[in-house]
């Protein structure tokens, strides 16, 4: 293809899976253009045919936040423009949409843009309960059934979400790619798997994502106050969080006398995230919460994939749609969130750990990795575009 538009209404830094499509599509198109809002300061490093339109003057999401409506609505419509602009040309071939605001913004140009081939992606369902009933966010929500009458392909990062979308029209080709992570981005990745001397080191576990309840942190920061296997444990805290949040861990971690086995990191470019992985030797993937996106991530939670990536073993809840998904693996743990059941998988892990993390590693690269599941995607939809 000559041009491939891809659209998303934050910061791709912020949606690997985003990413990992764009380094894919740069290969199979003369170029691409990623049409987002302006959320960080480093952008990842893509091929030299990969252009960035970010909207607006750099500010953070949070911050976002916080901006009159006035200015929300001009970002919305600048992003709206600059989709038309690059949409209407002969050049474009496809775009590629991947979230309600951008294919809102599809929608209200869709008479007048040139015919292209519209791809929608979903990456995350909108609890529409949680939108103001007055914001971008909510119209753009309530719009995206008629916008999808308007498309010619579907995708998304997991089955069990094609349950919150029962109409769509009849014909549309529908697409499950799940969020695993790229052979591009962890192809060098040199993974932490010597453990000779396991009693002469901490066990570093991490947790990377929305830093919040529902994960078994507590659980796991009670862990650190003792040896297990044989090992102090450090707990490694990658992702945003809420202050209050933040507060009541370390108020835990002060009672429990563990405060320097608490390691902070804050949110930053996704290019360094492998990296800081692969130091670490145990994830953490529990998930309890119970909404629609939380109880849908069995190929749609990317760290879980990530930390295989990185030869780590993985921890998660013993739920339905994790077993569904990873039960075969022997890397996965399942853990009812106790403190008993953690230690014991510890320990379990601790024994060995080299082995499991170059299980980890195997799987991800010989099939939970994101072009073994795009490359048939594209190919399909190539044929029906050309």
């Amino acid at each position: 293809m000559r041009r491939i538009v891809v659209a998303i209404y934050i910061d791709p830094d912020f949606f690997p899976p985003t990413i990992n499509a764009v380094l894919n599509l740069a290969e199979v198109s003369e170029e691409v253009i990623v049409i987002s809002r302006n959320n960080t300061i480093t952008d990842y490093p893509y091929p030299a045919n990969v252009h960035l339109k970010k909207i607006g003057k750099f500010v953070t999401v949070r911050d976002l936040e916080k901006q009159p409506v006035i200015l929300k609505v001009t970002y919305f419509l600048q992003f709206t423009w600059t989709l038309f602009r690059y949409s209407r040309t002969r050049k474009t071939s496809l775009l590629l949409l991947y979230d309600h605001f951008a294919i809102f913004s599809f929608y209200l140009m869709r008479r007048v843009r040139r015919h292209t081939k519209v791809w929608y992606h979903n990456h995350d369902i909108t609890d529409k309960s949680e939108l103001r009933k007055v914001s971008i966010g909510s119209i753009a929500s309530r719009y995206e059934k008629n916008a999808m009458r308007h498309i010619d392909f579907f995708s998304l990062p997991s089955a069990e979400r094609l349950l919150f979308y029962p109409d769509i029209k009849v014909g549309i080709p529908v697409f499950i790619i799940p969020n695993y992570p790229s052979l591009k981005v962890y192809k060098n990745l040199k993974c932490n798997t010597i453990f000779e001397n396991k009693k002469e080191r901490a066990i570093t576990i991490i947790y990377q994502g929305f830093i919040g309840p529902g994960h078994g942190l507590e659980q796991i920061l009670e862990l650190t106050k003792e040896e297990v296997g044989g090992n102090s444990l450090i707990l490694v805290l990658k992702g945003s969080v809420t202050n209050e949040y933040r507060t009541h861990l370390q108020v835990m971690a002060e009672k429990y006398g563990v405060s320097n086995n608490v390691t902070w990191i804050a949110v930053g470019p996704y290019a360094e995230v492998p990296a800081i992985t692969a130091t670490c030797d145990i994830g953490i993937g529990i998930n309890t919460n119970t909404d629609n996106i939380s109880l849908t991530q069995g190929t749609a939670s990317n760290k879980i994939y990530e930390y295989a990536a990185s030869g780590l073993p993985v921890i998660l809840n013993d739920s339905e749609e994790f077993r569904k998904y990873l039960d075969r693996y022997k890397w996965v743990f399942f853990t009812d969130g106790s403190v008993g059941s953690l230690r014991k998988i510890l320990n379990e892990i601790i024994q060995n750990l080299t082995g499991l993390s170059n299980e980890a590693r195997s799987s991800f690269e010989e099939q939970l990795n994101f072009e073994h599941v795009f490359s048939p995607v594209i190919k399909e939809i190539f044929t029906a575009a050309s």
